[in-house]
């Protein structure tokens, strides 16, 4: 299995004021990887299809997994913040390539509206941070954690990664993790829900050359806030994959990587 490649280092260290849990494994060019809002259950296949051309660096962002929760983290704004620092921490050199997944994707734009010589590329996946015209985000506080988790599959019982992760009894510590992660997800985007008020008028200023890549099927973030990302960033463009729900990292790890392949190296 592709995922067994590359097999990642784990580590706590103490990097941008907080103890940080980081994943890093393969081998090339940086590649920073901001998560979303379920945080990140492990190295996954598409990390490790990545990592054949690329140093695939994963932290778990502040009150996520093992990662401490600093008190100052209240809003998108203060993640990007810390974000930036723990690349400096961790001596990744800028410009550097970037994957934001969902809430990670918002905090990765943020970046970009106001230092834009952070990145090399980036690739929004699944992007939150814009409110939608049609449609509205997927609320995760209106149901259980693991309703949120499998409503970012498409096929769940399909998925590898899903199955890999969550197709189990979860133990009472797994629980609570997802717990944790909601209840830091709340803390930063609560009100407004998932977006910004100001963002889209910052989007026509952003000059990184932009991916956005949402799943056919996403169930979480309408399709309309990919398209409205490719719209206001000047040369951005908008790929959907077939058959995948919102979690397109994991649920087409295959399909997910050779499209950021593809970009970063084109």
């Amino acid at each position: 299995m592709a995922g067994t490649l590359n097999a990642p280092s784990e580590t706590v260290a103490r990097l941008a004021g907080i103890d940080t849990l980081v994943r890093r494994g393969g081998s090339g060019t940086p590649l920073l990887v901001i998560h979303g809002e379920l945080g990140v259950p492990g190295w996954l296949e598409s990390y490790s299809l990545l990592g054949q051309s690329h140093d695939v660096i994963v932290p778990s962002l502040p009150g996520y997994g093992a990662s401490q929760r600093p008190d100052w983290i209240m809003s998108i704004h203060d993640l990007a913040a810390w974000i930036t620092w723990f690349a400096r921490d961790s001596g990744i050199d800028t410009p550097v390539n970037v994957i934001g997944c969902s809430m990670g994707a918002w905090a990765a734009v943020e970046i970009a509206t106001v230092a834009p010589h952070f990145f090399g590329k980036l690739v929004l996946t699944g992007p939150m941070g814009i409110k939608p015209s049609k449609g509205e985000i997927f609320d995760y506080f209106l149901e259980n954690g693991m309703t949120g988790l499998r409503r970012n599959f498409h096929q769940p019982e399909s998925s590898a990664e899903f199955q890999r992760f969550y197709g189990k009894e979860l133990s009472v510590e797994e629980t609570d993790i997802i717990e944790q992660h909601r209840e830091m997800t709340c803390r930063m985007v609560w009100k407004p829900y998932m977006h910004s008020l100001t963002l889209h008028g910052l989007l026509p200023a952003i000059r990184t050359p932009t991916l956005i890549v949402q799943g056919s099927e996403d169930k979480i973030t309408p399709l309309d806030c990919g398209a409205y990302y490719a719209n206001a960033i000047p040369g951005a463009r908008h790929v959907t994959i077939a058959g995948s729900g919102h979690a397109v990292e994991m649920e087409k790890p295959q399909e997910f990587a050779g499209l950021v392949r593809e970009f970063l190296n084109g």
